[in-house]
């Protein structure tokens, strides 16, 4: 059966600046106990993304489990209680993109954005990267849709307001890791007002603008490309 890797971004702080680091490890054990790999693969400002990789037959099983951890260790409800049953009802919620697996392991790219005051041009930079993968052959999926609300299975539907958008890349190895993180970090830098951060960083930037962390999901296990990247280019 086919698998997939599904990303789940959301803001639940109880600041708009970074997360509470005793609520991730709370929320990274309750992850260890699920019978997949499952982790916070990204950190970004006030929000975090849930990664896992499933088999198609448990997605909406999964996507209701990662919602229970979620509103158990909350701060703030804001992005979960913007889940709605009906389309009508929905407002700002939790951030979801899924892509199919093309790898023995499980590799992929996730990216993640978190904004304060770039609401109006996040979404840009998110579906350019989405186009960097598809480009190049890759299944790459985003949170951003279009319309009024969108479905998400097994837990509802979310508006059009969600903002802080995720993108996932499924690789078929680490080579293609590689030369993906490298053209998404040089074409994000052509956006002003979008800042390349380590994962765990706060909204430490001069606003209104964008922050975005990338990790490689490898089968579960995380690399922050941050310092990577950092050291071949030789950023200060």
């Amino acid at each position: 059966m086919d698998k997939y890797i599904v990303s789940i971004g959301v803001d639940i702080s109880n600041n708009d600046v970074n997360t509470n680091s005793e609520i991730n490890k709370k929320i990274e054990n309750e992850l260890k106990k699920l019978s997949y790999p499952s982790v916070i693969s990204n950190i970004t400002g006030d929000d975090i993304t849930i990664t896992s990789l499933i088999s198609e037959d448990r997605i909406e099983q999964h996507n209701k489990k990662i919602i229970e951890i979620l509103k158990k260790h909350a701060e703030s409800f804001d992005d979960l209680n913007g889940i709605s049953a009906n389309e009508y009802g929905a407002s700002e919620g939790i951030s979801y993109a899924i892509s199919k697996n093309c790898s023995k392991y499980g590799d992929a790219l996730i990216i993640s954005f978190d904004t304060y005051g770039g609401e109006d041009f996040v979404n840009s930079a998110a579906l350019f990267v989405e186009d960097i993968g598809k480009k190049y052959g890759y299944d790459s999926n985003s949170s951003v849709f279009e319309g009024k609300s969108k479905y998400i299975p097994g837990v509802g539907y979310v508006g059009s307001e969600t903002d802080d958008p995720v993108v996932v890349i499924s690789c078929n190895g680490l080579d293609e890791i590689h030369k993906l993180s490298c053209l998404i970090f040089g074409g994000l830098l052509s956006f002003d007002r979008v800042y390349f951060v380590k994962r765990g960083s706060g909204i430490d930037i001069v606003p209104p603008g964008v922050i975005y962390t990338m990790s490689a999901f490898l089968g579960g296990n995380v690399i922050d490309l941050y310092n990577g990247i950092k050291r071949k280019y030789n950023l200060l």
